[in-house]
């Protein structure tokens, strides 16, 4: 039970960390620091390869955890 809490968290912190660097990583490319807005409406259609891999794989972490958090309610609840 403690190790879902442990991975949950984990997968968050690492999600939004990918996802910031990426951000960052097009706002100095692009002198544009409204760049989360920016992507998060998809109006960014210039990010490059390894800017859109960072924001796909922090997504995907996000994800992950926000499943792990579903599982880890459901079979431990409270």
């Amino acid at each position: 039970m403690h190790w879902l809490k442990l991975v949950e968290i984990l997968l968050l912190l690492a999600g939004i960390v990918l996802v910031a660097v990426g951000v960052l990583a097009y706002g100095r490319r692009r002198k544009d620091w409204l760049a989360l807005p920016r992507i998060l409406f998809n109006r960014a259609r210039d990010l490059t390869l390894k800017e859109y891999q960072w924001l796909r794989f922090g997504g995907i972490l996000l994800f992950a955890g926000v499943v792990v958090r579903i599982l880890n309610l459901t079979f431990y609840p409270a």
